[in-house]
């Protein structure tokens, strides 16, 4: 980036009662910015959604390019962080000011998941039922590994239930998990748990008949000295009384 940018930091309450919400610190870390802030919150067991918003849009859209103590499920406590990629959201020839505004409100799923299973194989159907929202929501079940969207879902009715088949081109492992959200509300989100993908057929048992072809192949393939196969010679003949 050129000049580094001022930082002009606007925050929007996070209204209800006994709440507190308090930016402690900004700092330039290279290219990139590090706010942290303070959440009080009497009830311990309550979450939020934070996001982080620029008026390079006028606060339009939400910023993509941050990582740490934001997003969904954020709980209350002191020194959270917030770390923005801000040369890779703006672009290196971006210079001037810009302002930042942090926006929180209490997290409440618009769907919850009902039973999701914790391993999944590939190309097998498996049923998945949820709870909430309205008729009018269409969904979308992504499903991502880390940050990385790996197969999309989409355009599901908001029915309570559909059927899902994960690919074969999905490689096996853990910590997949289905990131919901309403085809027309992005705000509208959901992360499941977390859960593992396995292959349908196991990789060992896959390779046994190519190991037994090997053992039988290696059986009836004897040779001689000159490299012709030995054929061997006819039983005598049994003789009944």
């Amino acid at each position: 980036m050129r000049n580094i940018f001022l930082l002009l930091i606007a925050t929007s309450a996070i209204c209800a009662s006994a709440q507190d919400f308090t930016i402690t610190m900004v700092e330039l870390e290279g290219d990139k910015v590090n706010l942290y802030y303070d959440l009080a919150d009497s009830v311990k067991s309550r979450a939020y959604t934070i996001a982080l918003y620029s008026s390079k849009d006028d606060f339009v859209s939400k910023l993509e390019k941050v990582s740490g103590d934001i997003g969904l499920e954020v709980k209350p406590g002191n020194n959270r962080k917030i770390v923005w990629d801000a040369k890779t959201e703006l672009g290196t020839l971006f210079e001037g000011k810009i302002g930042l505004e942090v926006r929180g409100r209490v997290y409440i799923p618009f769907v919850r998941l009902e039973g999701l299973n914790r391993i999944y194989k590939r190309g097998k159907g498996y049923p998945i039922t949820w709870t909430g929202g309205t008729q009018q929501n269409i969904l979308n079940f992504d499903l991502y590994k880390g940050d990385e969207k790996i197969f999309p879902f989409s355009n599901i009715a908001n029915v309570g239930q559909t059927t899902i088949e994960i690919p074969n081109s999905v490689k096996p492992g853990k910590g997949y998990y289905f990131k919901i959200t309403d085809n027309k509300n992005k705000d509208q989100m959901v992360n499941s748990q977390k859960f593992t993908i396995k292959r349908k057929t196991p990789l060992l048992l896959k390779m046994l008949p190519i190991l037994a072809v090997g053992g039988i192949a290696t059986t009836l393939g004897g040779s001689s000295e000159n490299g012709t196969k030995d054929i061997p010679e006819p039983l005598p003949p049994t003789v009944i009384k």
